[in-house]
């Protein structure tokens, strides 16, 4: 594949979000059922709503801490497994409609191109399925243990909070990163025909000077969500909009990840895509 170097410029950024508001509301849809069950297994937001219950918050263990960060029943936790299992198909519905729509220049949610695309896609969404749950649920455990570890090792609740809140912003930045770093190995899965260590291994290397650039992307769609997060917890609006805000970060993040996945793939790879192509030739386009 031929490499070409845009790590100086901010293509991909203006490229990405033009793609998703252009795009978006389609893609969203494809992720709606999903999000509205994961929830009930995984919450992308119970770390950061735990900092807002220091001032009563009383953990006699790590299990208590534990399951105090979860804001929805867990006896439901199955529901959350039935979501995980629908997001793997709609990530892989998803990775077919944009690369088409980047490749040929045609962009279409059919139905009747769904089997197609689930034959084709459904073992890399799979992996990236599986890889992200894992990746998240690590993290949070991971922070989980921090926030005890502040607990049992301070006494005054505004250092343990303090110490808290820096242990979430490097645990934030380090799945970013993380992210970013992994974010070509599903095109290179699918595209090339290398087995999965190999593709991790070319999606690296690819990203060598880019990972910053994509970070302050990735963050530039994450930070509203969370700023509304932060905004509802010091409210205390209450576990449905919590989880109405868990809902929505992720039906846009997924389906964001992705616009971006496909986008930095076509600049790096230096591969023409006939969606400027179709849409320059196309007098009907709006410009």
């Amino acid at each position: 594949m031929r490499v070409i170097d845009s790590t100086k410029n901010m293509n991909v950024f203006k490229a990405t979000w033009k793609y998703f508001i252009d795009k978006g509301a389609y893609l969203l849809l494809i992720s709606v059922v999903p999000s509205l069950l994961i929830p009930f297994l995984l919450s992308p937001s119970s770390t950061l709503y735990y900092l807002f219950e220091y001032k009563t918050i009383n953990p006699q263990n790590f299990g208590d801490m534990y399951l105090q960060m979860r804001d929805l029943p867990f006896s439901y936790w199955y529901l959350g497994l039935i979501g995980l299992v629908l997001l793997v198909f709609s990530i892989a519905i998803t990775l077919g409609v944009i690369d088409r729509h980047m490749r040929i220049g045609e962009f279409t949610v059919s139905p009747s191109r769904v089997k197609n695309r689930l034959n084709y896609n459904i073992l890399t969404a799979l992996r990236f399925g599986i890889t992200a749950f894992a990746a998240m649920e690590l993290s949070n455990l991971l922070t989980s243990v921090m926030y005890y570890l502040w607990w049992v090792t301070f006494k005054s609740r505004v250092t343990r909070l303090v110490f808290s809140i820096l242990t979430l912003l490097l645990n934030q930045f380090i799945m970013l990163a993380v992210m970013s770093w992994l974010i070509l190995w599903s095109p290179y899965c699918l595209h090339t025909g290398l087995k999965a260590k190999d593709a991790v291994v070319n999606a690296v290397r690819s990203m060598s000077g880019r990972v910053i650039r994509t970070v302050f992307t990735l963050f530039s769609c994450v930070a509203p969500i969370e700023l509304v997060m932060i905004i509802t917890g010091a409210l205390n609006a209450g576990v449905i909009a919590e989880f109405l805000l868990d809902v929505i970060s992720y039906m846009v993040v997924v389906p964001f990840y992705i616009t971006l996945m496909y986008t930095l793939f076509y600049d790096v790879t230096g591969t023409e895509r006939m969606d400027y192509v179709r849409k320059k030739n196309d007098i009907w386009s709006k410009k």
